[in-house]
């Protein structure tokens, strides 16, 4: 069971297929995103891009960062991707995406089912569980704002 479960909605007023080329280059995030810090593949996987795993590097609106590593497990192009989560946080992801507006825009919604591996934040976690939720909504409003903006410029 995880100790969280995270719902998050963006609306990027672009094509699916332009959305889908920049969530999967994760390699950029660090220039539009501005919570990733780094990026580095550490497993390439299959031809379809499934087993591959990369490192990210992210800071927060609180004082720390977090290490984790992200290991596709499913990948449907332009429609979804699955991923299992281990370093800091531990558990799963996905994230789905969606057509609207007569395809001028689409809808991700990221769902995210971890639990703290820190241990000090395993500690504090009853505590600083509105904190860590807050922090997280931040970090992903950032990254939908950035990528809106990156997206306008190309």
């Amino acid at each position: 069971m995880s100790d969280f479960t995270l719902t998050t909605r963006w609306l990027i007023p672009a094509p699916v297929d332009a959305v889908w080329n920049c969530l999967v280059a994760t390699e950029n995030w660090p220039s539009w995103w501005p919570y990733v810090a780094r990026v580095e593949e550490t497993a390439a996987g299959d031809a379809s891009g499934v087993d591959n795993v990369r490192r990210y590097l992210w800071r927060t609106c609180l004082p720390y960062n977090l290490a984790i590593d992200l290991r596709v497990t499913r990948l449907r192009p332009c429609q979804s991707i699955a991923v299992e989560v281990s370093g800091d946080l531990i558990g799963n992801g996905v994230c789905s995406l969606s057509c609207q507006d007569n395809e001028a825009a689409t809808e991700l919604i990221f769902v995210w089912e971890v639990s703290l591996a820190k241990p000090w934040m395993k500690r504090v976690a009853g505590a600083a569980r509105p904190l860590f939720i807050w922090n997280h909504q931040r970090v992903m409003k950032k990254g939908e704002q950035g990528l809106i903006r990156h997206l306008a410029r190309r």
